[in-house]
Formats: structure tokens, sequence, C-alpha cells
């Protein structure tokens, strides 16, 4: 047991694999010595060598396509983009080409990619800072993660890159130095289904958030109980591609009550598909409309005023849990 943070999660999920599976390859831009962007490839190149630590130029179309080809020939790419937001560059690949690559094989290859996509606020501006999950979501053939905690992050990263489909890999770069009690001997799901867990329970509110807003949400439900005696139980879906509703459904036909926040838009965010799911299983037990918080409807301005009035806060979300419990 050790106490780790989600960087330093990410760096041991990349090492074990590397360890474990030596068709395990880094692609990107400064994915060598530097170890990447944000150091999470930190110390593989000395270990494991340059022919497995590739760096590319900054291209993110041409190194998405070449991640596609190595596939073919049997190597598992992990492909960094330095900002979520880069992802346009290389949707081609990543949304026509890697998901359709087992249907337009009949079944004779996988593709298995992981896309390593920073996301959030981070005081980064408008076009470093957006929340991407919802851009993929509508693409059979891929997954999409998205874990908080860096005991999460670890093991649903090697989950990740053992899968045989790609995999959209999403963190909160405000997370990275996020930490706690991890054991060593982790285990490893054996498939990215059935993920979401109860992170707190409670009998009055159900809320369903991740990332930065899942962190939001534990400080806004621990206030109001404290305050106001209201029991706030809260889901952490970790995956959303494949989506698990079944806690989010049995916790909802408890409580009759659902808030979902995220740092993406309202409009057009996952919240919206998160919603449909449980009015779709659960609309006879809820007592009040499902509420959803958002990022507000404009670009991200840049500095920490304007991300504090950007994304929803913890007075937002203890307003608005105050409101369903009444």
């Amino acid at each position: 047991m050790a106490k780790i943070s989600c960087l330093k999660a990410i760096n041991l999920a990349c090492h074990e694999e590397f360890a474990r599976d030596p068709k395990v390859i880094t692609i990107g831009e400064s994915v060598g010595k530097k170890g990447g962007a944000w150091g999470y490839f930190a110390g593989l190149t000395d270990k494991f060598g340059e022919n497995r630590t590739l760096e590319m130029p900054i291209v993110e179309s041409a190194f998405c396509a070449f991640a596609c080809g190595a596939t073919l020939a049997g190597w598992r790419p992990i492909v960094e983009f330095m900002f979520a937001d880069f992802v346009t560059l290389g949707l081609e690949n990543i949304l026509n080409m890697a998901p359709k690559q087992r249907y337009n094989s009949a079944g004779k290859n996988s593709c298995p990619i992981v896309y390593m996509l920073p996301q959030g606020g981070g005081m980064s501006g408008c076009q470093h800072s957006q929340s991407v999950e919802a851009w993929m979501s509508n693409v059979p053939g891929i997954k999409i993660v998205a874990p908080t905690f860096p005991g999460d992050t670890k093991k649903y990263l090697q989950a990740s890159i053992r899968d045989d489909d790609p995999v959209v890999f999403l963190f909160q770069r405000t997370s990275f130095g996020l930490s706690e009690e991890v054991p060593d001997d982790l285990a490893v799901p054996e498939n990215l289904l059935n993920a979401s867990k109860v992170v707190k329970e409670g009998k009055d509110v159900t809320i369903v958030a991740y990332h930065r807003a899942l962190l939001n949400c534990i400080k806004a439900a621990e206030e109001v109980e404290k305050e106001q005696g209201i029991s706030v139980e809260i889901i952490d879906p970790i995956v959303l591609r494949p989506l698990d509703i079944s806690k989010m459904v049995a916790s909802v036909k408890k409580t009759g009550k659902c808030l979902i926040v995220h740092e993406a838009y309202k409009i057009g965010g996952f919240g919206m598909q998160i919603s449909a799911e449980i009015a779709e299983n659960a609309l006879s037990d809820l007592k009040k409309p499902i509420v959803r918080l958002g990022g507000k409807e404009q670009p991200i301005p840049f500095g920490i005023a304007g991300e504090k009035y950007m994304y929803p806060s913890i007075a937002e979300i203890k307003e608005e849990i105050i409101k369903l419990a009444k």
C-alpha cells in the first residue's frame, strides 16, 4: 500500500503494462526522454528503449493514422495528446477508422489503441480547457473511460491498454496531484463493463458526477449533510461508453431525486445521455425532474476568476441539492 497521485498512477500503469506486454508502445510528441507533455511516460525510454517510445511531429492526424496502422502489425499503441482539445485533428482515424477496423475485417483485426486525453479546466483558456467526452460518445466500437481517483486511474488505464478495441482515456488535468492510498497488488478489471461505483452512500438525493465535478460534489454533499441533514448518494460512472447504469438506477429508485454534474457544457453534454438512461429506466420512481449542472454556455475564459464563474461551484451544487431535497 502506498499513497500515490493520479500522475504517478498513470506512470505506474504504463510501466507495468510495458513490462507485461512487449507489444505495448507509446506514440506522440516528446514521449521519449522527456516522458510526454505531462511526464506520465517518464522512465519508459530508459527502461524499454527508444523503439517503444516513438516521438512524433506535432501532426495529430498523422500519428493517429500511424497508430491505426501499427495495430495491424500487432502493436498496442498508447497515443498521447498534449490537450484533449487537439483531438479534433485526429478524429478521422479515432472515429472513422479505428472503431470500424474490427467490423470491416469481419472480426479478423482488432484495434487496441488508447488515446490519452488530458481535459477540462486548468487555466489554459478556451482552446485548451474543454471537456470532450460527448464529442465522441455517438460512435459504436469505441470506449470512453473517465476515472477521477488514482486507484481507478491506474487499474482502468491498465484495463484500457489490454482491451482489444480503441479506448479514449480522459483525465482531469487539475487532478494530477490528487492522491490516495493504493494497494500494491491492485486488481485490474477483466473488461471495461460494470465500472460505475457508489462513492458515497445516502438516501435523500442521488448525484452522478465525474472528474473535478465529482470532487466538488463530494464536498458539497458533506456540507449539506452537516448543515441541513440531507443525505446524498454519489455515483461515479468511471466508464462513459459502455455506460453502466445499474447503480444509478438503483440509487434513483431509492432517493427519487437525481442531480447530474459535469464541467462540459450542459447543452449536448454527456449528462443528457445519463439523464435519458435514468428516465428510461426509473421514470416512475422520480419524485422531481432530473436536474443537470454543466459549464456556462460560452467559450472558457482564461484565469482563475473566469474558471470559477464557468464551472459548477460547490455553492451551486449545494443549492440544487437543497432544492431537490425539499
